[in-house]
């Protein structure tokens, strides 16, 4: 089967032409239970922006690019479809970057919001003499030690394709390290490697004949996204990402440019952070935090529930029962990530990867006996692997088992579907360890130390424990009962840090609601939707979101940040 999947492949590498129409093909058959829905979602998308495509400002010249690459989700096309009339509405001449011709539903999708031009990879094919340069370039990597650092360094005009290449290995093999000593690594990276090179010379071709002004993704990285975002990038043309936060209505935006690339983009710029710590921390600030924490795990929003749903609030002797540890002991909790779906882009990591972090950290866990250690696994483990349909074992626990065996009595794994409210562990316990992990910004504002491997969120901003290598970061683990407690600075930089990131940073999404629907396993092209709350733009003017957002697209600023800097959680 992998030897027919291989003949496959080069046969629509030799003809390029037959790419389009095999696509279109495979789609309408994966989709085929479904294609009533689609089908009624368009004609209802259709009539619902109707008044946008009767109205449209005259184009003055600048050209804004959307990256969507492909039409497999349904909700991405429509949340660029939307948030583009931001910029459309004023005037932009907005196209849309598709792989190739065969992304029917997402031309049908786009031109319902009234975007009509279309740019396809598939037309910008790479002459003979740049296939035999990819080749060559190819046996030039592949000639070198394959050792995950040496991967991991690998560079091709002016785009980092080595993080790309090793986080998309471990996503499709839901794997937290790979080795590339492995014979069937060698072949899937050997697989892989030439198609990257030609996509990366195919972007650059594309963008030079398509310039733009300012682009729009929703995922940045990747083997198929970061090298366009890295092309784009190095022709001056800034990139905004795009990513759905944990609140249901509203969406963060983050601005990429050659400085800002590799940070995350939920961070909050030092600058921001300074300005705010000018300004009195008020009861207001206080309540809306507390709100956020307390929305954030009690199952208000979806797309946060997903990782806490049936839990309760724990207590400290609860905890202290619950898993047998020593009373007379702090406790610390490794936050680890869903180690396949980790990332590799941003800042610098003390490890080569998500696995080896999660396994020396665990070991540096067994050796200090002067704490108790819970290993908190990802709960978003659960809902990910139902939607990937992964059913093999946790690659944290088959680390542990092969890798250290029985653990410790003072080490314990909380797993992943666990009822531990995350919220009550803030509360109950006293330091916590992640790479820079969304519960490490939490932590810090209840005045518990939070040690980080990893920079480009929110390392280096005054209330963490940072580390220069990971030697130091395993010393710290070493003595981390000794640390001592969180200054009131420390802790009110922290507030303003999270308030930031949960409030400001956070654009509210008022003219358009989103809707899910949660499948137990696998995924449906539906169960994410987006459907307007207005019905003309003078109902759109009122709400003024996509007003704002458009202000800030065009200021060049790199964090977007709500207008009222005093902010209002609702």
């Amino acid at each position: 089967m992998f030897s027919l999947e291989n003949q496959l492949r080069k046969i629509v590498n030799l003809l390029p032409w037959v790419r389009s129409p095999i696509m279109l093909m495979r789609k309408v058959w994966r989709n085929r239970s479904y294609l009533g829905q689609i089908w009624r979602d368009l004609r209802d998308t259709r009539q619902a922006t109707r008044f946008l495509r009767e109205d449209s400002a005259a184009e003055k010249g600048a050209t804004f690019n959307l990256y969507p690459l492909d039409d497999e989700s349904i909700y991405s096309l429509k949340q660029m479809g939307f948030v583009a009339q931001a910029l459309r509405l004023r005037g932009w001449k907005v196209q849309v970057l598709f792989r190739n011709r065969s992304m029917i539903l997402g031309r049908l999708y786009f031109k319902a919001f009234g975007i009509k031009r279309f740019v396809y990879l598939d037309d910008y094919p790479l002459s003979r003499k740049e296939k035999i340069y990819c080749r060559k370039k190819v046996e030039e990597f592949l000639a070198m030690p394959l050792s995950l650092q040496n991967v991991k360094s690998w560079s091709f005009e002016n785009c980092w394709i080595g993080p790309q290449i090793v986080a998309t290995l471990s996503r499709i093999r839901f794997e937290g390290t790979i080795d590339f000593q492995r014979p069937e690594v060698r072949r899937e990276l050997s697989r892989m490697l030439g198609p990257i090179l030609e996509h990366v010379l195919q972007a650059i071709k594309c963008l030079s004949y398509n310039r733009a002004d300012l682009a729009l993704t929703i995922e940045a990285n990747y083997a198929q996204f970061g090298p366009l975002v890295d092309a784009a990038i190095a022709q001056g043309i800034s990139v905004i990402q795009m990513i759905q936060p944990w609140k249901d209505d509203a969406l963060t935006f983050r601005r990429m440019t050659s400085a800002s690339r590799r940070e995350h983009p939920s961070s909050v710029s030092q600058e921001t952070l300074t300005a705010l710590m000018k300004r009195p921390w008020t009861d207001r600030e206080e309540q809306a935090l507390n709100k956020i924490f307390q929305d954030r795990y009690n199952g208000r929003w979806f797309l946060q529930n997903r990782n806490q749903s049936s839990t309760r609030p724990y207590s400290r002797d609860e905890l202290i029962r619950r898993f047998t540890l020593n009373p007379a002991k702090p406790i610390a909790v490794v936050f680890s990530q869903v180690l396949w779906d980790a990332n590799l882009f941003y800042g610098k990591d003390l490890f080569e990867d998500a696995g080896e972090w999660f396994l020396e950290t665990v070991k540096a866990a067994c050796r200090n006996s002067e704490l108790n250690w819970l290993i908190k696994l990802h709960p978003a483990n659960v809902w990910k692997r139902n939607y990937e349909d992964v059913t093999n074992d946790y690659a944290e626990l088959v680390m542990v088992r092969e890798e250290i065996g029985e653990l410790p009595s003072h080490v314990k794994i909380i797993p992943a579907d666990d009822d531990i409210s995350t919220h009550s562990l803030f509360e109950t316990i006293d330091y916590g360890v992640t790479v820079r992990g969304t519960a490490g910004l939490e932590l810090v504002c209840f005045g518990k130390n939070c040690v980080t491997a990893g920079t480009g969120r929110y390392s280096n901003l005054g209330f963490t424990l940072d580390s220069e290598d990971r030697e130091e970061y395993l010393s710290r683990l070493a003595k981390l009962h000794n640390e001592s407690k969180m200054s009131d600075d420390q802790i009110l930089r922290a507030k303003w840090h999270a308030y930031a990131a949960f409030v400001l940073r956070t654009w509210p999404m008022i003219s358009a609601q989103a809707e899910f629907r949660y499948l137990e396993r696998g995924r449906a092209p539906l169960d994410h939707n987006l459907k307007l709350t207005v019905t003309s733009l003078a109902e759109m003017d009122q709400n003024g979101d996509l007003r704002d957002w458009g202000d800030w697209a065009e200021s060049g600023t790199v964090d977007y940040l709500r207008r009222d800097l005093a902010g209002q959680y609702t």
